[in-house]
């Protein structure tokens, strides 16, 4: 997509929407009509891309970051019935304070206060994990003379170099291939705070483990939507001859989980996110050692004087500061209930 400048037609019409409330992300096809999320909900627009030469098609995907002007985006593309098709991700224009984005503060306290430890950030694609982890290494970089080393597919956020702590960051394909030997060797650069990104595979667990265990604080993201099923997840993709000794490793390291998701609110025609937070107490690290992860909700719910909560209460605590869910209540699969749904699921012209 050579042809995606500021002055494009098609650079033009991306940058124009972008200051729309809630825009997120743009799929561009050639000569299809140019698409993009507002608050979540696929809008299709009236423009066209129509590129005088198309590039010579690859199959396979391939993710980068560009620049448009002033804005930055996160780039993936694929190959779809023969064509390309671009799905680009606006990224915030600068890295956000945690309290704008509502970062719950006991897990910034965790995230500051902690020399090392396993630190994973949870939710699904979209919610806003980079962005949230990009805030708390901010804050963190601005108050600590450290050596931070992110591992990046691609860079998303640039940190500035004014901070008192140095940032190293690295990004798969152009200064690293080998992202397990990379990872490694990170571990000989006298790095204070490692961020993984994603982690994908038993070898890249193990080596978080590894980190978090001698004495550096790690960051991480998996695509879970609650705490058990993180620690379940994460155990899960270790080999099991080590699962022993990797579940009394992440018992003793594990200082906390952050899964987070966006809610819609109609009224203020914005997402607002709410959190569930486990942080590391006696009987978290009980509950990890025995495998009995399940329990661990238990302990959301009766864990919030410690500042732990669950979606729930982070939902009322959304409520208090004025936010509403548009969300519908899920309903159960009775015969009533099953049309009352479908009913209510009316086809959308377009």
């Amino acid at each position: 997509m050579d042809d995606l400048t500021v002055d494009s037609p098609l650079g033009c019409r991306i940058i124009e929407l972008a200051e729309g409330e809630g825009v997120s992300d743009f799929y561009v096809t050639p000569f299809d009509p140019l698409c993009y999320k507002a608050n979540g909900e696929l809008i299709i627009d009236a423009f066209r891309y129509e590129p005088e030469k198309l590039p010579e098609l690859k199959a396979g995907c391939l993710d980068y970051a560009m620049n448009l002007g002033a804005k930055r985006f996160r780039v993936s593309r694929m190959v779809t019935q023969g064509r390309f098709r671009w799905v680009l991700r606006l990224l915030p224009q600068e890295i956000p304070d945690p309290g704008d984005i509502k970062v719950p503060l006991p897990a910034l306290k965790a995230f500051l206060e902690s020399k090392n430890g396993l630190f994973l950030i949870c939710g699904a694609t979209g919610s806003g994990k980079s962005t949230t982890i990009a805030s708390m290494v901010r804050y963190r970089a601005e108050r600590r003379r450290e050596h931070v080393i992110t591992f990046e597919d691609p860079i998303e956020f640039v940190y500035p170099e004014t901070y008192p702590s140095l940032v190293s960051q690295r990004e798969m394909g152009s200064d690293e291939h080998d992202f397990a030997g990379a990872l490694r060797a990170a571990l000989r650069q006298a790095p204070d705070v490692i961020v993984i990104g994603e982690i994908r595979d038993g070898e890249t667990a193990e080596i978080a483990l590894q980190a978090s265990e001698t004495g550096h604080a790690v960051v991480a993201t998996l695509h879970t939507s609650s705490a058990s099923q993180t620690v379940s997840r994460f155990l899960k993709l270790i080999p099991s001859d080590r699962m022993e000794t990797a579940q009394a490793t992440m018992a003793d390291t594990l200082r906390l989980i952050l899964c987070q998701r966006l809610q819609l609110d109609h009224e203020k025609g914005k997402r607002f996110p709410i959190h569930e937070v486990l942080l590391q107490y006696d009987g978290v690290v009980n509950i990890i050692r025995r495998g009995e992860f399940k329990k661990l909700d238990q302990e959301l719910e009766t864990g919030w004087k410690r500042g732990m909560n669950n979606f729930e209460k982070s939902i009322q605590l959304r409520e208090m500061e004025g936010y509403r869910s548009s969300l519908p209540q899920p309903t159960g699969y009775s015969h009533e209930e099953v049309e009352d749904y479908l009913d209510r699921q009316a086809k959308i012209n377009i």
